[in-house]
């Protein structure tokens, strides 16, 4: 089975970029939450990507992932950015006020930019 997703860095950013275009499978969200949860403490530059470029739906349960990613990256002290998310995604993200907790980002070169010098 194809990995849910891949892991680069670039300079001190650890880059997460998502494989599947539907995160709807629970199987799949499950094991993108261990990842994420891997990612995190992976994480030693403090700052993180999640990049959505590939994205065009996803469950709540995955939002669900991201919302608790947020919640652990806080209490470890990394900073998190999300970028290139999908314009009917965006919109769930706006009607949960997601987008006032989550530093959200157009593209990845913006999220990179957010972090100040990478």
């Amino acid at each position: 089975m194809l990995l849910p997703v891949k892991k680069r860095k670039i300079g001190e950013v650890l880059v997460v970029e998502f494989e599947d275009a539907k995160m709807l499978d629970e199987a799949v969200i499950i094991e993108v939450g261990d990842e994420l949860a891997a990612a995190v403490d992976e994480c030693d530059g403090k700052k993180m990507l999640l990049d959505f470029s590939a994205v065009s739906f996803m469950s709540s349960s995955m939002i669900g992932k991201i919302v608790f990613l947020d919640k652990d990256c806080k209490k470890k002290g990394v900073d998190l950015r999300i970028c290139s998310i999908a314009p009917s995604i965006m919109e769930v993200f706006n009607l949960m006020h997601l987008n006032k907790v989550l530093k959200i980002h157009k593209n990845p070169d913006e999220g990179l930019h957010g972090f100040g010098r990478i």
